[in-house]
């Protein structure tokens, strides 16, 4: 299982999938929550005071249009405790995100049919004062530009197609953490 990856080839069965990583890493000693959220969002955050993520599966959005790789991390989401809720275009996301209101979470695929996973990203970001959800570009763009393009547009994550499993889990943890952290009212 340590050398599983997801990626937009198709594989023969979802355990046989890679995940990638980019070399960027959250360090979580030298981030404040409240640098993360926007400030049109802190309101919206600090209204859930004392909230966790819904229940014992915090739901994830997961924005992919292949369906290989969208069945393999949703298994592994299910897997690791949280619930995928599957998007195989931009627009469907949107959809989504305006019909679930606790899910705080999402893996976005940079290319996506309709809008973009950097448009889906894009329009998260320009809710006037609404909840704030973490985002992961998940994306075979490599180059380091594309990179920093998507984490200025609104991106707090971004991991490069092939992954190992386990580095999108940490890095939906620490996502989790930090939503979390920011509905105590700790931060």
């Amino acid at each position: 299982m340590a050398d599983e990856k997801i990626t937009d080839q198709e594989t023969p069965a979802a355990d046989k999938a890679e995940l990638s990583s980019s070399s960027a890493r959250t360090d979580m000693r030298t981030c404040e929550t409240s640098r993360l959220i926007p400030e049109g969002c802190k309101d919206a955050v600090d209204s859930g005071a004392g909230k966790k993520l819904s229940g014992n599966r915090p739901k994830v959005l997961l924005a992919e249009d292949n369906p290989v790789i969208r069945k393999s991390l949703h298994n592994f989401l299910d897997k690791w405790g949280y619930e995928g809720i599957e998007a195989e275009t931009g627009d469907d996301a949107v959809k989504i995100l305006d019909e679930h209101p606790d899910l705080r979470l999402s893996i976005l695929d940079w290319n996506l049919p309709g809008l973009s996973g950097m448009q889906v990203c894009q329009r998260i970001r320009s809710r006037p004062a609404g909840k704030y959800i973490y985002i992961i570009m998940f994306s075979a763009r490599k180059s380091i530009e594309e990179q920093i393009m998507a984490l200025d547009g609104g991106a707090d994550d971004y991991l490069v197609k092939p992954s190992k499993p386990a580095v999108l889990r940490a890095r939906l943890d620490v996502g989790r953490r930090i939503i979390e952290l920011a509905l105590s009212g700790k931060n």
